[in-house]
């Protein structure tokens, strides 16, 4: 008879932690060989531009949140670790308002974000808000894996997070794009419509390049139309960030749409009244035990 007693069974259990603005706490399950852990930063909001009845750029999209995913022998870890999930940046209410930054995730042997008591964390730095300008915010910047000491005991890899893009300008330069899959699982969120010389511009959409994400996010298409908010699933894991919102001349200019888990937000549209740019999607640890 094969001896299969030293091969891991297929039983898996699966822990996910969402955002609490607290340190949360998990215990290793009795007869554990190995450990998964999928951590994902939050993602930056939306900028908010300047309150203008005659002319404005859109605000930029918040960029994405970084990725580590990795995996341990369990008998090297304790029975308890900890767990703090970043929150994704609110959108801001408040004219000529940039975004404000996504939180990063941290998973470590004590409830703290030094690097001496950290297993992983999701990216070195945030993801960063979109500007009020129109400039988009930065991606998360790449994990540097090997300063997390105890992530030295597995074996993990590190993602940065994707820029957004920018807001549409006066007139009608910039807006640049995201693509849903185009080179990571996440995406930042897209810009704003801007408005000038009597034209209103409408928001940036998220296209699909994959059919397993076919759906386009789209954003605002008439004037002073909401942007679209991001979605994903977690089976295969990816997500968009939030659309664009449509200017207007006189008016509340659209919403940036907000974005899934450590996707950015959408900009929010140039108008004459005070709107809302897109929240950041908060980020998310994924543990799995396999038994």
């Amino acid at each position: 008879m094969l001896d299969v007693s030293h091969i891991p069974s297929q039983n898996q259990q699966t822990f996910t932690f969402y955002s609490t603005g607290n340190w949360q706490t998990w215990s290793k399950p009795r007869n554990a060989k190995m450990i998964e852990i999928f951590c994902l930063g939050g993602g930056g909001s939306g900028g908010h531009p300047l309150i203008s009845s005659s002319s404005g750029t859109g605000g930029g999209g918040g960029g994405s949140g970084g990725i580590v995913r990795g995996i341990i022998p369990a008998f090297l870890l304790p029975d308890i670790i900890y767990i703090f999930v970043g929150k994704g940046g609110i959108g801001p209410k408040t004219a000529s308002t940039s975004g404000s930054a996504g939180g990063i995730s941290y998973v470590g042997l004590q409830p703290s974000i030094l690097e001496k008591t950290l297993i992983c964390k999701s990216s070195t730095t945030s993801a960063g808000g979109g500007n009020s300008t129109g400039p988009a915010g930065l991606g998360a910047t790449i994990s540097i894996v090997a300063l997390s000491a105890f992530g030295n005991l597995g074996m993990f890899t590190s993602v940065a997070g994707v820029i957004g893009g920018t807001g549409i300008s006066t007139t009608g330069a910039g807006g640049s794009s995201q693509i849903a899959l185009g080179s990571n699982i996440i995406t930042g969120g897209a810009g704003g419509g801007g408005k000038g010389s009597g034209i209103e511009y409408v928001g940036i959409d998220i296209t699909p390049a994959s059919v397993i994400l076919t759906s386009r996010v789209s954003g605002g298409q008439t004037i002073g139309a909401n942007g679209e908010s991001g979605y994903g699933r977690l089976q295969p894991f990816c997500g968009t960030g939030g659309a664009g919102g449509a200017a207007i001349l006189i008016g509340v200019g659209g919403a940036g749409g907000d974005g899934w888990y450590g996707c950015g937000g959408g900009g929010s549209g140039s108008g004459s009244i005070v709107s809302k740019a897109g929240n950041g999607g908060d980020g998310l640890v994924i543990i799995t035990v396999i038994t």
